[in-house]
C-alpha cells in the first residue's frame, strides 16, 4: 500500500481522533469490485492524509467475511475494524440496510472500549453513504460530538438526473438521507453540483454544506516518461498491440458501459481503437456483465473489448497512462474521480456532463463533456479525437496540468479546519440539545401505530425523539406475499429489523436499538436479547399471555431486570421524559404491560416525568401529525409484513384482519396520580 506523504509544514500539534464510517463498503476493496468505488478510494487517502498529518483515525465497516479481523493497523495512525452486522459474507448492497440497528450497537460497543473515563471515544465522527449516517448519527449525538456526512451519491427520484440506471437501493434511503441532511453537524460534498443536490434534494442547510474536492495521487498517476514502463505483471496477458481506450467502473446501469460499446461500434473500423473494461459486477446486478458479453458479440467487437475485472490501482494507472482516451458515460457521478485520474495520467477524457464531472472535466481542454446520449454522438467525439493527434496530444498535456490543482494534502487540510471549526463552534453538550424523549416499546412498529404522531409533532416542535425497541417482534404473524419472499436464512425477525429502519427513518426518531444489548443494558450484565412473549385473545379486543411463550420472553424476565436495562438506556442517550404504553398495555399485550411497569420503574429510580399512552380525551396532551400525516403515512406502509394502508392512506388491515384508521393523533399523559 502507498502511503500518503504530506508536507511538515502542514503538521499540526493537537491530534484528531476522527472516526471515519463505511458501513456498506470496506475502504480496503478494490474500486470497481462490487459496490466499492471512487468513495473507497477517498476514505483511504483521506484516512491516510490525515494520519500523516498527526491525527488518529478509525475506520470502520461492515464485517464481509469470518477471516476479517476485528481490528488491523493498515498505516501509522489508521486502525481498520470490522464491526459484525448480519452475515459475514458480502451482501447485495440493498440488503445491508436492514442491519443498521446491529452495526449501530455494535459501533456503540467499540466507542465505549476506546473512550477514556468521562470522555467521548472520538473527536469528529465522519459517515460516508446514507446508511453508515442513519447508524452513527445516534452515536454522535450520544456521545456530544460532531456529526460530518457525505453522500457519494443520492437516491434517484422520478425526472432527477439520476434517474436513469439508478434506482433506490431501498424505500430508508430518501428519508434517511432527508435526516441526515437536517440533522448533521456538516455536509461534506465533493463538488457543486453534488451539494446542489443535498440542497434542493435532500434539504440540507447551505450554511451547513462544504464543498470538498478529492485529490489524486500526482505520483501514482503520471503521464507517459521518457524510458521504459513495462507491463506490469496482472496485465501481461493481455492483446496490448493496438491503440485502446479505457472505461473503470463497477459494472452496473447507471455506469453506462453499454453506451461505450455501440459507440465504439460505429468509430470507422481503420481508426477504432480497442476497448478496456476494467471493473466487477456487483450482487446487486449479477447478470450485467453477461449481457454486455451478448451486447458485444452482436455489435461484432469481439476481440476488440477485454473486460478484465477490478484492477490494483497501480495496474489502473498503468492503463491509464498508456490509453489513448478515458470514457466515463456514467448517468451519474459526485465527483467521478476516474476523470481526474486519467488527466493526472496525461489522457484526455469524453465523459457525460453531468454531475460533477461537469467539474472533474475542462470542456474542450482537459476532454470533452456530452451532452448527448446517443451513442452515434460519442462515436462522433472519439473519431474527432483519435484523428487528430496534436490536439489529442495538447489535451493531455492540459490534463495533467489541470489535475495537478487536487492533490491530497489541500483535501484534508480543508477537512481538518473544518473539523476544527465544527469542535470550535458548537455549542456544549447537553445543555443546548433539544428535550430528548425515550420512547420505550414492545415491538417493531409499535412506535409507528401508537405515538407515530407524538414523535413527528415532539421533532416539528424542536424536541428529540428516541426509539427504544425491547424484542424483534418474532412470533408476529406476517403477511401472505412478504411471507412468501423472506429469506430463510434471515427470517421475519431481520426483515423486521428492516422494516423498522426504514420507519423510524420517515418518522425521523433517532434510533436506540434494543433493550438489553450494547449501552441498552445494566452495568456489568451480559447482552441478552428479550424474545417476543406473543398473546392469545382473551375477548375480541383484550389480550392476554400466551401459554405457549417461551422462556426468554419479555414478559418472563424479572421486571427489575428489564427496568435495570431501561434505566441504562435512559441514562446513555441523556433521556429528559420516558414513554411508553399504559398500565393495560393498550389492548392487554404481556409485552405492552412489562414495558409499562419498567419503564415507571426506570422513571422513578431516576427522577425523571414518565408519560403514557391514552386515549382518553380529558387525560395529558394531544400531538397531531398535522402537516407531517404523509410521513407518518409512510412509516405505516414501511411494515408491510404487519400491515397494509389503504391508497388513500386513512385506513390500515392488521396482518389478523382487524381495520383501524391511521392515528394522526396520540395523547401522552402522566399515569393517574401522578404530579
Amino acid at each position: 500500500m502507498r502511503r500518503v506523504v504530506v508536507p511538515s509544514s502542514l503538521r499540526v500539534l493537537t491530534s484528531l481522533r476522527v472516526l471515519m464510517v463505511s458501513m456498506h463498503t470496506s475502504p480496503m476493496d478494490a474500486p470497481g469490485s462490487g459496490d466499492a468505488g471512487g468513495m473507497n478510494v477517498v476514505e483511504l487517502h483521506e484516512a491516510q492524509a490525515l494520519a500523516a498529518l498527526g491525527h488518529r483515525v478509525d475506520l470502520v465497516t461492515r464485517r464481509s467475511d469470518p477471516a476479517q479481523p476485528d481490528a488491523v493497523a493498515i498505516a501509522p495512525g489508521v486502525t481498520l475494524r470490522h464491526l459484525d452486522a448480519g452475515p459475514a459474507r458480502m451482501l447485495a448492497k440493498s440488503a445491508i440496510d436492514q442491519h443498521i440497528p446491529e452495526f449501530t450497537e455494535a459501533l456503540a460497543a467499540v466507542g465505549e472500549s476506546l473512550a477514556a473515563p468521562g470522555a467521548a471515544p472520538f473527536d469528529i465522527v465522519h459517515s460516508q453513504h446514507w446508511m453508515s449516517g442513519v447508524a452513527a448519527l445516534p452515536l454522535a449525538r450520544a456521545w456530544g460530538v460532531p456529526h460530518v456526512q457525505s453522500y457519494h451519491s443520492v437516491a434517484a427520484v422520478p425526472g432527477s438526473d439520476l434517474s436513469d440506471g439508478e434506482q433506490p437501493e431501498s424505500p430508508a434511503r430518501v428519508p434517511g438521507e432527508a435526516l441526515l441532511a437536517r440533522e448533521s453537524d456538516l455536509v461534506v460534498a465533493m463538488s457543486a453540483a453534488e451539494a446542489r443536490t443535498v440542497v434542493e434534494r435532500c434539504g440540507a442547510d447551505p450554511d451547513r454544506v462544504a464543498i470538498v474536492p478529492p485529490g489524486v495521487d500526482l505520483d501514482l498517476f503520471h503521464p507517459l516518461g521518457v524510458g521504459d514502463d513495462p507491463v506490469p505483471d496482472g496485465l501481461a496477458g493481455l492483446p496490448l498491440e493496438r491503440p485502446f481506450v479505457v472505461l473503470a467502473a463497477r459494472l452496473q446501469p447507471l455506469k453506462a458501459p453499454d453506451l461505450a460499446l455501440v459507440a465504439l461500434a460505429q468509430v470507422p473500423e481503420p481508426i477504432r481503437p480497442d476497448l478496456v473494461i476494467a471493473g466487477a459486477d456487483s450482487p446487486d446486478f449479477a447478470d450485467y456483465q453477461a449481457l454486455l458479453h451478448r451486447l458485444v458479440g452482436e455489435l461484432g467487437l469481439d476481440g476488440s473489448v477485454h473486460m478484465i475485472g477490478t484492477q490494483p490501482r497501480p495496474d489502473l494507472a498503468w492503463l491509464l497512462r498508456h490509453a489513448r482516451l478515458t470514457l466515463v458515460p456514467s448517468h451519474s457521478e459526485t465527483f467521478g474521480l476516474v476523470a481526474l485520474e486519467s488527466a493526472a495520467s496525461g489522457t484526455p477524457v469524453i465523459a457525460a456532463a453531468t454531475g460533477g464531472l461537469r467539474e472533474a472535466v475542462v470542456h474542450g481542454e482537459s476532454g470533452q463533456l456530452m451532452d448527448s446520449r446517443l451513442p452515434e454522438d460519442w462515436a462522433v467525439a472519439m473519431t474527432k479525437l483519435l484523428s487528430r493527434p496534436t490536439t489529442l496530444a495538447r489535451m493531455g498535456t492540459v490534463a495533467r496540468v489541470h489535475a495537478r490543482r487536487f492533490p491530497w494534502a489541500a483535501t484534508v487540510t480543508e477537512l481538518v479546519r473544518l473539523y476544527r471549526g465544527l469542535l470550535e463552534h458548537r455549542p456544549a453538550m447537553p445543555a443546548a440539545r433539544p428535550r430528548r424523549y425515550l420512547f420505550v416499546h414492545a415491538h417493531p412498529d409499535d412506535e409507528t401505530l401508537t405515538t407515530g404522531a407524538a414523535i413527528l409533532a415532539l421533532r416539528r416542535q424542536g424536541a428529540e425523539p428516541v426509539v427504544l425497541t425491547a424484542t424483534r417482534g418474532e412470533r408476529g404473524e406476517t403477511t401472505p406475499r412478504v411471507a412468501a419472499r423472506l429469506d430463510q436464512a434471515e427470517g421475519l425477525s431481520a426483515y423486521r429489523l428492516s422494516e423498522r429502519a426504514r420507519a423510524l427513518a420517515h418518522l425521523g426518531a433517532v434510533d436506540a436499538g434494543f433493550l438489553g444489548a450494547g449501552a441498552n443494558r445494566a452495568p456489568d450484565s451480559q447482552a441478552h436479547r428479550y424474545v417476543d412473549s406473543g398473546m392469545v385473545w382473551v375477548t375480541a379486543t383484550q389480550a392476554g399471555p400466551d401459554p405457549d411463550s417461551p422462556p426468554d420472553a419479555l414478559s418472563h424476565a424479572p421486571l427489575a431486570q428489564v427496568a435495570a436495562d431501561v434505566v441504562a438506556t435512559a441514562r446513555h442517550w441523556h433521556a429528559d421524559i420516558l414513554v411508553s404504553y399504559a398500565a393495560d398495555g393498550g389492548y392487554g399485550h404481556p409485552d405492552h404491560v412489562r414495558c409499562h411497569h419498567a419503564t415507571a420503574l426506570a422513571a422513578e429510580e431516576l427522577g425523571l416525568p414518565f408519560l403514557q399512552i391514552t386515549e382518553d380525551e380529558a387525560e395529558g396532551d394531544a400531538f397531531d401529525a398535522g402537516p407531517d400525516t404523509a410521513r407518518l403515512v409512510a412509516a405505516h406502509r414501511a411494515y408491510a409484513s404487519q400491515i397494509t394502508v389503504d391508497p388513500a392512506g386513512t385506513t390500515l388491515t392488521h396482518v389478523g384482519g382487524q381495520r383501524a384508521l391511521v392515528a394522526t393523533r396520540t395523547r401522552l399523559a402522566p399515569p393517574t396520580g401522578s404530579p
